[in-house]
């Protein structure tokens, strides 16, 4: 891991609410309320030693979301390492440090990640393995700025094999259970498909 200074400064949030509109004419046709626009920086927290900078967005317990409120909309609390809301969707910045090696992991949820700088390596592993085997070499996909990440409950790492940080945006939305069908020939066409389901984990290396 590098220990190059976080140089990238901190994403601006622009929250756009509707305001309270009167009672007098408010349910006449066409009444329409002001809209508030608040503008801040947000917090940039250092995980992993620094080699992970992540700035939390927004927050919603549940989908369909509410656009009840205005002025300071507070953020939820999300357990573990602060990944995957229960229930509903968790949005964030994560910057990853030049020369760093992610952590091969994989949550309940289906994750969507907007490269917006540098060069991210997703780590995938090619063929089917176990704790004691290993996952061997993991395949290696380059993602630049634009490009589109959507992870559906798979093991994976993400990595910066650069000189330069890496700068993405996440959307990730919690998930039914991880699962996989199970294959047997043996097995007459006729019975109900058997499905394997996946757990969250995380795992020290390969």
């Amino acid at each position: 891991m590098s220990s190059t200074t976080h140089p990238l400064p901190a994403p601006r949030r622009i929250v756009a609410s509707n305001l309270p509109i009167s009672a007098q004419g408010a349910f006449s046709s066409g009444a329409e309320p002001a809209v508030e626009v608040v503008n801040d920086a947000l917090e940039l927290e250092p995980i992993l030693g620094g080699s992970l900078v992540r700035s939390r967005v927004a927050t919603s317990k549940k989908v369909p979301t509410s656009n009840d409120g205005w002025g300071d909309i507070p953020l939820d609390d999300v357990p573990g390492f602060g990944i995957v809301l229960p229930n509903g969707l968790n949005m964030y910045y994560l910057d990853i440090a030049p020369k760093s090696e992610g952590v091969m992991h994989r949550t309940t949820s289906s994750d969507y990640l907007i490269v917006l700088q540098g060069t991210l390596t997703l780590l995938t592993p090619e063929i089917p393995w176990s704790e004691e085997t290993g996952y061997g070499v993991p395949k290696e996909t380059h993602c630049g700025p634009g490009e589109v990440v959507l992870q559906r409950g798979i093991m994976h790492a993400l990595s910066n094999r650069t000189d330069q940080w890496v700068r993405l945006f996440a959307v990730v939305a919690d998930s039914e259970p991880n699962r996989v069908p199970v294959v047997d020939s043996s097995r007459p066409s006729e019975e109900e498909e058997e499905f394997r389901v996946l757990g969250d984990a995380w795992l020290a290396g390969p």
